[in-house]
């Protein structure tokens, strides 16, 4: 009786074996018809008015619609710069650094050092911590600034080629210094 399973086992096993084609199969999709479960998802705005501020655009500047945790992007002209706006609550200043430092191939940096790379200034009446990130060998940069609105923290943060970010730094400053925050 042993026997005779385990040679229909084989057998099964061995013609399985041999089936070389590939099997497609069709199922239905899913409907596009939204369920109770599925809730809407909130995009943030990029009017002045509900986004918390306004500032003045250096020419060549354009302003687009935020996605995702962008509350805005900017899209400089001639560059492939990318520069935006979040908003978390969050807003330990050496953490970050240090994770935009790694973003761009740079070693951790001491708090010390951060606080001595670091430019505070006044933009709407709060407290903006400024710096400058480049990696020189590898070519890539971040500028990052946060502004402290406890309980939440904005973060502009400007990605791109060394060259482009420090060319357009200057437009950057100009532009954070002149933000005016609206009910904060």
């Amino acid at each position: 009786m042993k026997s005779t399973l385990l040679f229909f086992l084989a057998a099964v096993f061995l013609y399985g074996c041999g089936d070389e084609q590939a099997q497609t199969y069709q199922a239905p999709k899913e409907s596009s018809a939204p369920s109770a479960m599925q809730v809407p998802v909130a995009r943030p705005s990029t009017q002045p008015a509900e986004k918390g501020f306004d500032a003045k655009l250096p020419e060549g500047w354009t302003e687009t619609p935020g996605s995702g945790m962008r509350m805005v992007s900017y899209a400089i002209e001639g560059t492939s710069i990318d520069f935006y706006l979040t908003s978390l609550a969050m807003g330990d200043v050496p953490s970050n650094v240090n994770r935009w430092r790694g973003q761009v191939g740079l070693p951790p940096a001491s708090p010390e050092e951060i606080e001595a790379e670091a430019e505070t200034f006044q933009t709407g009446g709060h407290d903006l911590k400024y710096i400058e990130i480049y990696n020189e060998e590898g070519g890539k940069g971040i500028i990052a600034a946060i502004v402290d609105l406890t309980p939440q923290y904005w973060y502009f943060t400007a990605k791109g080629f060394v060259t482009e970010l420090k060319a357009n730094a200057a437009d950057i400053r100009t532009f954070l210094k002149s933000i005016k925050l609206e009910n904060h």
